[in-house]
């Protein structure tokens, strides 16, 4: 350990990072307004530049985890959060959008890619034991902390001061960490190896293909979702046939292979991913519904998430105390059980007359759930890998990560605009308004009054816009429903593939 570091001082520098890698996916989602009105742009806009950061994550990642095994942990670190931290800094003073992407989209994204599947290599080298299995339940703590107490900070700084705080916190962050870099190992690269090019150049392509056909599903747009996922699949192919090769030839592969020959790294990242799409949904959602449905702000939407925010980050630090009673596949198990109890309440709270009150217990259950999970299935999965594979297993591990956050918000954003078209077309249809009309020829339009809704191309009479909206309301909340199905169905295969996680890492 470095100097004046402590014990715990890498977990304290990992966990920072990761908090504000984090934090930048769900602080932003209750600020969009205010966004699109100081930047002069639209709300796809601001979708974009959200969406872009994920994108950019997703094709750096194995990359940036790489670059480890070339010039050492330290210098990729070091380059990554200084990377960040100019992006993070552009972004706290952008004057529109252009410099919004460049800073937030595409610097932060680059940094965050090199810096994440780092954070997971320091705590593997770190720490052994229990401490291990402690300090991944902190990581995993910090960062399920920073997505669900994003909505907080975002709602105080937005509905209080201003939005651009909330970048400048991270760059304040990042200075910070400047401050006592002196306190990590620099861990060396066994041998000289040189980057397979080619090999970065089509993983990043085929992650960046295959996230951007998840982010484009959009039931109301004919959008090349298909297309754009075959072609990601296809890249990914090319990639693995290269990796082949390259090991045959005796070079040095981007990602060897045969990391993927162990099962407990397989199914550990396997079951995570279905965890990431529950917790991304879930983040989706619940702003959408509290900020439409309650009519909360954005200060009393984070309020609201409190339970789920603290019972995640308690669990996962605490939940590795279990480990003296069962294994870490039971505990997982046992949290699969709590989040899907927690899921199931929300099922039967969601109303239009639900509150923040009605909705504590459900959220705090599936916090509970999640927290659990999160103490443990990090670390089962590193055990996993070799290790001398453990960077590479790192950039995989926080890869599917970010595809599991990106599935869950494409996904439950369509099962909520489906649900929305068909609760709306079966009031119509009952209301017997439009007795000729079939319920088929009902929802083609309402679908598209929706589409010419979005593009901007209808306005609403004031006389009908309270009608509208109370239509709309009603729509939203009865959709959670469908929303709370697709989520508990993600923890159900979740749960199906836990059977296979082994009863003790390293097994």
């Amino acid at each position: 350990m470095g100097k004046g570091g402590g014990k715990w001082g890498v977990l304290y520098m990992m966990s920072f990072a990761m908090f504000i890698m984090t934090i930048d996916m769900t602080m932003m989602n209750v600020s969009i307004s205010a966004l699109v009105r100081d930047l002069n742009t639209t709300v796809s806009g601001i979708q974009l530049a959200i969406a872009l950061y994920t994108l950019v994550m997703a094709a750096f990642m194995i990359v940036g985890a790489k670059l480890a095994d070339i010039w050492g942990t330290k210098k990729v670190f070091v380059v990554g959060l200084a990377i960040y931290t100019v992006g993070t800094t552009m972004a706290t003073f952008a004057p529109n959008l252009l410099v919004l992407l460049l800073g937030w989209s595409i610097l932060e994204g680059v940094g965050a890619a090199m810096m994440m599947p780092v954070t997971v290599t320091y705590i593997t080298k770190d720490y052994m034991g229990k401490d291990k299995v402690f300090a991944f339940g902190v990581w995993s703590a910090i960062a399920g902390a920073a997505a669900a107490f994003g909505p907080i900070i975002g709602g105080v700084f937005t509905t209080y001061l201003t939005w651009r705080l909330g970048f400048g916190m991270e760059a304040i962050i990042a200075v910070l960490m400047f401050a006592k870099m002196g306190i990590l190992k620099d861990y060396q690269p066994f041998r000289k190896i040189k980057l397979d090019v080619i090999g970065a150049l089509l993983v990043g392509v085929g992650l960046f293909l295959i996230t951007l056909s998840v982010l484009l599903i959009d039931p109301l747009e004919d959008a090349p979702v298909i297309g754009v996922l075959i072609l990601g699949v296809l890249v990914l192919i090319g990639f693995i046939y290269h990796e082949r090769r390259m090991v045959r030839k005796g070079l040095d592969p981007l990602v060897n292979l045969r990391l993927f020959k162990s099962k407990t790294f397989v199914v550990g990242n396997l079951v995570s991913i279905f965890f990431q799409i529950t917790l991304a949904g879930l983040m989706f959602t619940l702003p959408v519904f509290l900020q439409n449905v309650t009519r909360y702000n954005a200060m009393k939407t984070g309020l609201a998430l409190v339970p789920l925010s603290i019972m995640m980050f308690v669990l996962s630090i605490y939940g590795q105390k279990l480990l003296k009673y069962m294994s870490a596949k039971r505990i997982i198990q046992v949290g699969i059980v709590f989040a899907f109890l927690g899921l199931l309440s929300l099922f039967f709270s969601f109303s239009p007359e639900a509150n923040a009150w009605s909705l504590a217990p459900g959220l705090a259950l599936y916090g509970t759930g999640l927290g659990l999970i999160f103490s443990q299935i990090t670390n089962l999965a590193m055990v996993g890998a070799p290790k001398n594979e453990e960077a590479e297993a790192s950039g995989v591990f926080n890869s599917q990560k970010q595809l599991g956050m990106s599935l869950g918000t494409a996904f439950i954003g369509a099962v909520l605009v489906l649900g929305m078209i068909n609760d709306v077309t079966r009031r119509i249809y009952e209301s017997n308004y439009f007795p000729d009309a079939t319920k088929e020829e009902i929802k083609t339009k309402v679908v598209q009054w929706l589409i010419h809704m979005k593009q901007g191309e209808i306005t609403i009479p004031p006389e009908y816009l309270p009608h509208v909206k109370e239509i709309t309301r009603i729509a939203l909340a009865n959709a959670m429903q469908s929303a709370m199905i697709f989520l508990m169905i993600s923890l159900a295969i979740g749960a199906i593939l836990s059977i296979l996680l082994p009863k003790h890492p390293g097994n």
